[in-house]
């Protein structure tokens, strides 16, 4: 389909909108929200809300807030809880492939990139945060496109800079870490002026582990009667050695130690993001967002029999204008948003034995996608809303590869990537039905369908042949759910099912990415909050999932997967955080971290006896507020549990297998100031 298609449709639908709302007189009262806190509803979803106080609240990671949600998990090969750096974030049991089938963003711009690098969430400002939505499932397939057949997760930055104060902060704590932040608003005419620094070092919990991570970010913003609009750019440096695994042996008897002495993993990188909400009348909007990304990323790996280095530029650029609507059809409520998505990236990789070195391959590669997409929900009646959205999205990529014979680590076996192009267009789409039981309940249930466009780390594969054939991970989703709401007690209970074909997953033999087995997901989750006599509040999140293959085959290497576990998959979970506010001023807070025994990734066979171990963790924050400080404690892992939540398994040795330990206990003290 022809881009003008596209925009044909889009302007077809921008013109009929305003015509519908003025003809129905509509009536509905409106909230205009800012751009980049443009919340829309998604009855039947299991979503959720990380509010602004639980985020300043938390004197850990970004990753620490999104563990204690039912469901999420997350991993890193360089320590979780020291960096959150090179992190992978999990939702109802993706495993290996998480990475991909999990959508970040920050204000609705997609931060996945095209290639299968991690996402850095050092790099977004905690402090900037106003709040974090959690959507499970493919829910948000339709609103924000491919990638999201897991969940996804968006981080809305603050909306209002205008009413923060000025704020430093200071950490220092395990391991030689210190961390540095200045946040400051100012008002300059009618613009609100927003600066952040943030600098943060440490050493880190093993040998070869410091990492140095630096980010600086310019926000302007307006406020005028009819529209609202906000600029900013941003820039992020880091720095990471990296300390390598540790085999079964060393694991124990030599667990912080490293023998990667001279690898390391820096990146540079730069936003800048715009974003305008224009009021055309009481009942619609017009809003755009827009962002261009830039990426340089090196990495050093000598200490292995293989030396390689690794220099990889990536440019993203995002638009999504759409189209916010309240009016009444048929004289029932509807809340719609159509729009559309235009993505560009482009990627240049060069490979080489090492930072002198002429490469051995040189990738060039660029990918587009364009999507047109609708969401609505009716209210039928006062106690049932109804939820439906569609999404039509194009995805072209192009690769193309040299290969250079005169390289110091040429070898005959080594192929020239085919130069290939590929375009797909795919389909999502979603109902959710919502029903208000009484004042306080409610059940819903949702039917969707999501999917994932191999990217260009897809395709490459790794040194053997390439993966151009690979076709698009598609989705089915089922969930029901009950929820109640009130003023002393949240509570919610549901169940999910989610099919897919095609999934990617990579030949460990063939050395290659491959579409894998069919496979199936389904759990249980259960989410409570209680508040009580005004001094404290329980939160408890719990989590049955499963995650099985459901076909035989699999690839070259093996045909008898059916019914096999998929690794990375915890079977239960559980968290529990106590908050008890002590006086006006002091608050303590510990919490629980509980994640059941899973398969080591590379063990789609079974294999191994040995799976990655079940860990329990207990936290302890402490806070204490004046007029113009804060000060806190922070104890994490207090029982020094030596643990760890990633490994790679032998597929032919039993008990053999690459693993990387996370920080045992460690302390960090702070102070906030307030101007």
């Amino acid at each position: 389909m022809r881009m003008s298609f596209y925009i044909k449709i889009f302007i077809f639908l921008f013109l009929l909108i305003p015509k519908i709302a003025i003809s129905l007189e509509l009536v509905l009262p409106v909230y205009i929200p800012f751009s980049k806190s443009n919340t829309i509803s998604l009855p039947g979803s299991s979503s959720s809300t990380i509010n602004k106080y639980e985020i300043d609240q938390n004197n850990k990671t970004i990753n620490h807030l999104l563990d204690l949600e039912s469901s999420i998990t997350n991993r890193s090969i360089y320590g979780i809880n020291s960096s959150s750096s090179k992190s992978t974030i999990d939702i109802r049991g993706m495993g290996a492939q998480a990475k991909s089938n999990v959508l970040i963003l920050v204000n609705g711009q997609k931060l996945n990139n095209i290639d299968m690098s991690e996402i850095d969430f050092a790099s977004i400002p905690i402090e900037n945060l106003e709040k974090i939505e959690v959507i499970k499932g493919n829910a948000a397939s339709v609103l924000y496109g491919d990638g999201a057949i897991g969940g996804a997760v968006n981080f809305i930055t603050n909306s209002s800079p205008k009413n923060q104060k000025k704020n430093i902060s200071f950490k220092t704590g395990s391991f030689n870490s210190n961390e540095f932040i200045l946040t400051e608003n100012k008002k300059i005419n009618n613009y609100d002026l927003e600066i952040l620094l943030n600098s943060k070092r440490t050493d880190g919990y093993r040998d070869e582990n410091e990492q140095m991570q630096n980010n600086v970010s310019l926000g302007l913003s307006n406020y005028l009667n009819k529209s609202n609009q906000f600029l900013t750019f941003s820039f992020n440096e880091q720095i990471m050695s990296t300390p390598g695994d540790r085999d079964q042996d060393q694991l124990y008897n030599d667990r912080r130690g490293s023998d990667t002495p001279n690898d390391f993993i820096n990146s540079i990188g730069s936003s800048l993001t715009f974003g305008s909400n224009y009021q055309i009348n009481n009942n619609l909007n017009f809003i755009i967002d827009s962002s261009l990304r830039l990426k340089n990323s090196y990495s050093d790996l000598q200490s292995t029999s293989y030396p390689s280095y690794n220099d990889t530029a990536l440019y993203n650029f995002q638009i999504s204008p759409r189209v916010s609507s309240k009016y009444k059809l048929f004289n029932k409520r509807n809340v719609a948003t159509t729009g559309l998505d235009l993505k560009y990236s482009i990627y240049k990789s060069y490979r080489k034995k090492n930072q002198n070195a002429i490469p051995l391959h040189t990738y060039n590669a660029w990918s587009t996608g364009l999507s047109l997409y609708h969401q609505n929900t009716i209210s039928i009646n006062n106690s049932i809303d109804l939820g439906f959205g569609a999404r039509l999205q194009k995805n072209k990529i192009a690769i193309g590869d040299f290969l250079n014979s005169n390289a110091p680590d040429y070898a005959g076996w080594q192929k020239e990537h085919t130069n290939m192009e590929n375009q797909s267009s795919n389909f999502a789409y979603y109902f959710g039905l919502e029903k208000l039981l009484s004042n306080n309940y409610s059940i819903y249930g949702r039917y969707g369908s999501g999917f994932r466009y191999p990217n260009i780390d897809d395709r490459i594969g790794g040194s053997g042949d390439t993966s151009l054939d690979l076709e698009t991970q598609k989705s089915n989703d089922y969930e029901i759910g009950l929820k109640r709401n009130s003023v002393n007690y949240n509570f919610g209970l549901s169940g999910y099912i989610i099919n897919s074909k095609n999934e990617i997953g990579y030949d460990s033999d063939e050395f290659k990415n491959i579409n894998i087995s069919d496979t199936k997901r389904f759990g249980v989750e259960l989410t409570s909050k209680f508040y009580l006599f005004d001094k404290f509040t329980i939160k408890n999140n719990g989590s049955f999932n499963k995650a099985k293959y459901t076909s035989e085959n699999h690839g070259d290497y093996a045909t008898n997967f059916k019914d096999n576990d998929i690794p990375l998959v915890p079977q239960y979970s559980f968290t529990s955080v106590l908050e008890y506010k002590i006086n006006q001023s002091a608050v303590i807070s510990p919490s629980l971290i509980f994640q059941d025994d899973m398969r080591m990734e590379s063990d789609d066979e079974n294999f191994q006896n040995t799976k990655i171990p079940a860990h329990t963790l207990i936290n302890l924050d402490l806070n204490y507020e004046t007029k113009k400080l804060n000060y806190f404690i922070v104890i994490e892992n207090l029982f020094d549990s030596k643990f760890y939540n990633y490994a790679v398994a032998s597929s032919n040795t039993q008990g053999r297998y690459n693993t990387y330990p996370e920080p045992g206990r460690q302390f960090n003290i702070g102070v906030k100031s307030k101007f």
